[in-house]
């Protein structure tokens, strides 16, 4: 698909799942609940190879708002300033054997404070480092009671410029709609090609946002698309690295 402007622009997320030995799929990828002191997204990790793996999880960027912090576990759940771990004895875990699997988790401790957070993991193996597995994990919290008085006081739609503008490599994306209904928010690059589709999916009238990261785009100029209903808006990015 072709989307015709000007200029037009683009944002790729990026969630290998496989790799040589092992495939670390999440449950899910973004969670949205009340606000409250945790929340919580599962990974499972399995060994698809033949032979017995020490596995490596590496947290590679942990962009959290004031207030927040978050944490791995595997085995064992380890302090918010530990961004490595293995399955190993220095971590209190052991190879993973042929075909076993097993749970890994990320926590976000909130703190009863409403935001968004991203976290970025890669995960691999000591006989093959370089094959890494990347997943992004986005959870955002909020008050339901400011929820409802946001929507009563909601009566157009508006799609926000993002912010950080020029970023590098992640920036937040806002919108609302006094409606309910589909929405699909989608980028584009400077041919107008569609890169990703962020959102398509049912969404409750309100104001959204989501975190959009760019780690594997050269730097440019992007575009991302809102269409909700008879609305339609576009916007322009730009990546710097």
């Amino acid at each position: 698909m072709r989307f015709s402007y000007l200029f037009t622009i683009s944002i790729f997320i990026s969630l290998k799942i496989f790799a040589q030995d092992i495939s670390f799929i999440p449950r899910e990828t973004t969670v949205n609940d009340t606000i409250g002191d945790e929340v919580v997204i599962y990974i499972d990790l399995t060994n698809i190879s033949q032979a017995e793996q020490t596995v490596f999880v590496v947290r590679t960027m942990n962009q959290m708002p004031n207030g927040w912090s978050t944490s791995l576990c595997f085995d064992y759940c380890y302090p918010d300033w530990m961004d490595s771990i293995a399955t190993t004895q220095t971590y209190g875990s052991s190879p993973l054997q042929p075909g076993e699997s097993r749970e890994v988790s990320v926590h976000f401790f909130t703190n009863n404070v409403p935001n968004t957070g991203m976290v970025q993991l890669q995960a691999g193996t000591f006989r093959n480092p370089d094959q890494r597995i990347t997943v992004e994990l986005q959870a955002s919290t909020f008050d339901p009671t400011s929820v409802e008085d946001e929507v009563s006081s909601i009566t157009n739609f508006k799609l926000e410029q993002n912010y950080p503008n020029p970023f590098n490599p992640a920036t937040k994306i806002r919108w609302q709609s006094p409606i309910s209904g589909w929405q699909t928010l989608k980028v584009y690059d400077l041919l107008g090609n569609e890169i990703s589709t962020l959102v398509n999916e049912e969404k409750p009238a309100g104001n959204h946002e989501l975190i959009f990261n760019a780690s594997d785009l050269p730097s440019g100029i992007y575009f991302y698309h809102l269409n909700i209903g008879a609305f339609s808006q576009s916007k322009a990015m730009i990546l710097e690295k």
